[in-house]
């Protein structure tokens, strides 16, 4: 990727623009967290991954992915400003000496950002990496394949589709509906014990057929649904 060209200061006669949301995240972010070093890029590693993230840090997660794909420069003065804050800040060294602040170029500052991205562990779209966004990810995939399958539908409707499942189902159905029906409108004691005997009788029957049916369809979307999962030891912290 090419250098990014330096910002260039507002001229005097117009106002300077006030600062974007997602760059006020990324200021907020290397003034409470990365200016600490290891610990708050710990930290921030941290919060991102929560289940509940702060607005902050979406802006910010938003922000970094924009400037790591060229969509918006980077923002070389925002981190230089923060590094002479810090330095300030921390006052002079031991001997007395002024303690001088690190200075980013573009290119500096843009390998920065993206070392960070990945420390962070972040996806292409800038979401968390991890336990949660995989079960996330797996769900939104999975609901959609259940709904519908790339491919020739009619093809995929006969590889998975069993039809003494259907029948029953279908059988069921009809038997529970007309039993049901006429068990509503008879007196006889008789007849009405055996027609809610059948209605049951289809009841059970549709169930066995329809979930037959659910069964397969599942397992055609993925072959390895309802399988025993193999038990992974925990990777130890780093």
């Amino acid at each position: 990727m090419t250098e990014q060209p330096p910002p260039t200061s507002p001229t005097p006669s117009v106002p300077a623009a006030p600062a974007a949301p997602s760059t006020h995240a990324l200021a907020v972010v290397m003034r409470d967290y990365l200016s600490y070093g290891e610990s708050g890029m710990a930290d921030l590693k941290e919060a991102v991954h929560s289940v509940r993230r702060k607005p902050v840090i979406n802006a910010f997660c938003q922000h970094l992915r924009r400037i790591l794909e060229g969509e918006v420069p980077v923002p070389t003065e925002v981190i230089n400003k923060e590094f002479e804050r810090r330095a300030k800040e921390d006052g002079p060294l031991e001997d007395g000496t002024p303690a001088e602040p690190v200075h980013y170029d573009d290119q500096q500052a843009y390998e920065a950002l993206a070392d960070l991205w990945e420390y962070l562990d972040l996806t292409p779209e800038g979401e968390p990496e991890g336990a949660a966004t995989a079960v996330k990810s797996a769900v939104r995939s999975g609901r959609s394949q259940l709904l519908w399958v790339d491919g020739d539908p009619l093809h995929a409707l006969k590889t998975w589709m069993s039809w003494r499942s259907l029948a029953l189902f279908l059988v069921g159905v009809v038997l529970c509906t007309v039993s049901w029906a006429v068990y509503e409108r008879i007196d006889a004691a008789f007849l009405r014990s055996l027609m809610l005997l059948l209605t049951l009788a289809g009841f059970v029957m549709a169930s066995i057929g329809g979930g037959a049916l659910w069964l397969r369809r599942v397992r055609y979307v993925n072959p390895d649904a309802f399988l025993p999962s193999e038990r992974k030891a925990k990777d130890g912290r780093r």
